[in-house]
């Protein structure tokens, strides 16, 4: 599952980000941090930076946008620029986009930016196939059709179920808290009141999809007073 990093403090950005890159089977991770980002970057394996400038603009960003753009091998792109920076290009920034955008231009131009950054091969190089199934006895996801399969009948999970299944199982056997779930899976865009209501629901709904019997769980635990965790067979393939 692609990790896709956002700065900004602009909630509506946000929730537009996350949930159209949600829809396409990706995370978006939002930082409302500066200081923080290349730490989210490294934490999540981000496959690209969007940086919002009506948050951070540009002449008090460069200094951290140069480092980062040192640090890491991935594209960078600018979202709120008025005019060409030419600036921004000659420090390596990647793109920049002005506002309002079309995701679906955006999400184009994305992919064809992190293809010039994946390296190239050649017959003497051996490159790691990535996984695009995970198996869960009679279950199996696929990452590539982003969906979920039951003896070979789709489950039909939501996109937000199928991420929040992923993200148990990528997370495996680690217990996770309702926040932590919310973070992961909702990239930090959520009412703090519906914390339990929001979580505890997808929860439920997976559990009568997935589990042999949703009243006796044995895929998806509870740790009461905490959170869930992941504990069925899994393989990767």
């Amino acid at each position: 599952m692609q990790h896709f990093t956002l700065v900004t403090k602009q909630l509506s950005l946000a929730i537009d980000f996350s949930q159209y890159f949600s829809d396409h089977g990706c995370f978006v991770d939002t930082v409302e941090h500066p200081s923080d980002c290349a730490t989210k970057i490294q934490q999540k394996n981000s496959s690209a930076l969007f940086w919002d400038l009506s948050s951070f603009p540009w002449d008090a960003s460069q200094p951290e946008l140069t480092k980062l753009r040192e640090q890491f091998k991935l594209p960078i792109t600018l979202i709120g620029a008025s005019k060409p920076f030419i600036a921004a290009f000659a420090a390596g920034i990647d793109d920049v986009l002005t506002l309002p955008l079309d995701f679906e231009t955006t999400f184009a131009r994305l992919q064809q930016r992190m293809r010039l950054y994946q390296p190239t091969t050649s017959p003497s190089s051996q490159q790691p196939i990535p996984t695009h199934k995970i198996i869960l006895d009679d279950v199996t996801i696929d990452r590539q059709k982003y969906k979920a399969f039951k003896h070979g009948q789709d489950l039909g999970l939501t996109p937000k179920e199928l991420k929040l299944l992923i993200y148990l199982v990528e997370q495996r056997p680690r217990v996770l808290s309702r926040q932590q779930l919310l973070a992961g899976v909702w990239g930090d865009i959520y009412d703090i009141s519906q914390t339990s209501r929001m979580v505890d629901m997808h929860i439920s709904h997976l559990r009568d999809k997935i589990e042999p019997n949703p009243k006796q769980p044995t895929r998806i635990k509870t740790v009461r007073g905490f959170g869930y965790h992941f504990v069925g067979n899994c393989q990767e393939i």
